[in-house]
């Protein structure tokens, strides 16, 4: 096929590919709202915007907190206002970043989800998993310079803490008193962000193992409109310091590029060349600031032993290495044709079930038995054929279909019914092996 045609194809396909990467693979369902005001006074020392520093100084003042809780999408919070910094109430697992299996899930937080929160947490430990992977909106949580509001944050961190479940906290969606209107920069001010960073990772030291810093980068609409390496590198350093600051333990990862098989700054930029440019950005001078590469892997209705062109399959979306499993191997090449040998985590992969959702139409092609075998051959894989690099797996999605009714594209991933009563993908992932 000529390239300019085979553009135009791509770019067809990636307006269909969207809603899944963002959706399916958006970490979402904690949204919540506020109810009332706190108040927190907090500063920070400027981040650099044009070539990184090392950090070797906290914030000036770490930002306090006296809350009332936030809503979730289901139902208001009641909890108690904490102290400002939580403190651990029970050993935590090893999180060195190996052996790092866990659900994305959706959680609720508050007095009327609680028992949904309980049974969460009874299907993870169930599974023999060890980490949960949450993502946390930066716009929920600091709703102005000096309003903080993190109370239903503490319910959902300490209840898996004291579950002794690893938390992968996944941070990005700035508030609007933060962004850039100029449309030349995702946020004004660097140190709101670093600043940001370090009260999260201060307030829940010893009980959030990992920041992932951002979702799905490469996508325009998760990063004010146009995609730019440059904007994601000086955040990656200001999170990296804000985190390594308040708690030098915590693990920094990489955000998770998502796969498009396309290049337009408006719409997407292709994750493997997002990648390569992020290497090559100033010289590689921002590749020290994260411990972990995060990867997101979209497979489609692909089976996680196929690829392109070698061995593909034979749907819809074929005929592209983005829409693999494997295609998480050509990023690590990436990795390695930069002598970057740090770990990495497939922080979102599954496939989804008959899916009503318009341009989910590739589920008819994945049954409830090839859901599961396709997930455990990918755990397979990695402990086999990626056992030197690739550390870390989060299945999307665990329990999605609780909260979505099952036109709702999210619903046909989960490896949970409605009703909490285990799919076959469930039970496949009970029974695998684990390190």
């Amino acid at each position: 096929m000529p390239k300019s045609l085979r553009k135009t194809v791509l770019v067809a396909v990636v307006l269909l590919l969207l809603v899944p990467a963002v959706v399916a693979c958006g970490g979402g369902g904690n949204k919540p709202t506020a109810t009332s005001e706190s108040t927190a006074a907090t500063t920070a020392s400027p981040v650099t915007s044009s070539s990184p520093t090392t950090a070797t100084t906290a914030p000036t003042q770490a930002p306090t907190a006296a809350a009332s809780p936030m809503t979730s999408p289901v139902a208001q919070a009641t909890a108690t206002t904490p102290s400002a910094a939580p403190t651990a109430t029970m050993p935590m697992q090893q999180a060195s970043g190996d052996a790092a299996y866990g659900f994305n899930v959706f959680t609720w937080g508050n007095e009327a989800g609680q028992q949904n929160d309980v049974r969460t947490v009874e299907m993870i430990q169930g599974a023999g998993f060890n980490w949960v992977r949450l993502h946390f909106y930066w716009s929920d949580i600091q709703r102005g310079p000096d309003w903080w509001d993190p109370l239903a944050i503490d319910n959902i961190v300490n209840q898996y803490h004291d579950a002794g479940i690893n938390i992968l906290a996944t941070v990005s969606n700035p508030p609007d008193w933060a962004r850039d209107t100029s449309g030349e920069r995702l946020i004004t001010n660097l140190a709101d962000w670093q600043n940001f960073m370090f009260f999260m990772a201060d307030r829940y030291k010893g009980k959030v193992q990992a920041w992932e810093i951002w979702n799905e980068q490469n996508l325009a609409s998760t990063f004010g409109g146009t995609v730019r390496v440059q904007d994601y590198a000086e955040l990656l350093q200001g999170a990296y310091q804000g985190v390594k600051a308040a708690d030098n333990s915590a693990l920094v990862v990489f955000g998770g590029l998502t796969p498009t098989g396309v290049n337009d700054p408006s719409i997407a930029i292709d994750d493997v060349q997002y990648l390569r440019s992020f290497y090559e950005y100033q010289g590689g001078s921002y590749t020290e600031f994260f411990d972990i590469m995060g990867m997101h892997a979209n497979a489609t209705d692909n089976g996680p032993d196929l690829m392109y062109p070698d061995n593909p399959g034979v749907g819809k979306w074929s005929q592209d290495p983005s829409f693999y499993f494997r295609r998480v191997q050509q990023l690590h090449d990436v990795m390695t044709e930069h002598g970057d040998t740090r770990p990495s985590w497939i922080t979102e992969f599954g496939w989804t079930t008959a899916n009503q959702a318009p341009g989910y139409e590739y589920g008819a092609n994945v049954t409830a038995q090839q859901q599961a075998d396709y997930l455990v051959r990918a755990f397979q894989i990695a402990r086999s054929d990626w056992a030197e690099w690739c550390k870390g797996l989060f299945v999307w999605n665990l329990n999605f279909s609780v909260v979505t009714e099952p036109s709702d594209e999210k619903y046909p991933w989960a490896v949970l019914n409605s009703d909490f009563s285990p799919r076959p993908a469930y039970e496949a992932l009970r029974a695998m092996p684990k390190p």
